[in-house]
């Protein structure tokens, strides 16, 4: 009697064994995986800041391929670099898809982020991208770069 409880017990052991094994390996094959979803797209736009103000007002040069989601816009200017972004737009095939007023901005900002973003991309338009600012110091001839991406 205690032999048969024991092969049952090992038994047990082996299937509850086995289905840790398999869950962790479901597990690990995930958290594998996932860093490889990297940003299928990237746009980076640059202006020259004059006298303490830009404006930017451009086009993607091809149609996008698949619905697309913009979940960053960052931006990235000198160190102590300060200024105001009083409009940003970015519009696609549908209309306006993201718009954003009068934030205060610095170096690493992600402006989808401070607006409420993000921004979705229907396939087979361009994307209109337009911003102006002002207010840039301590530099006030320098350059602005903004980097839209579907990464955050």
């Amino acid at each position: 009697m205690i032999m048969n409880s024991l092969k049952k017990s090992m038994r047990l052991t082996k299937i509850l064994a086995f289905a840790l094994s398999f869950l962790v390996f479901c597990f690990s094959t995930e958290a594998i995986a996932a860093p490889s979803t990297l940003a299928t797209l990237i746009i980076t736009e640059k202006a020259s800041i004059t006298e303490g103000k830009f404006s930017i007002d451009t086009k993607t040069p091809t149609p996008l391929p698949d619905k697309t989601v913009i979940r960053s816009a960052k931006l990235f200017l000198p160190a102590g670099e300060t200024g105001t972004i009083n409009k940003i737009q970015i519009t696609g095939s549908n209309g306006l898809e993201f718009g954003c007023q009068d934030i205060q901005v610095k170096n690493g900002v992600n402006l989808i982020k401070a607006c409420g973003g993000p921004a979705v991309l229907e396939a087979g338009g361009v994307i209109t991208y337009v911003a102006e600012g002002s207010g840039f110091a301590p530099k006030l001839n320098t350059n602005l770069t903004v980097v839209l991406s579907d990464d955050f």
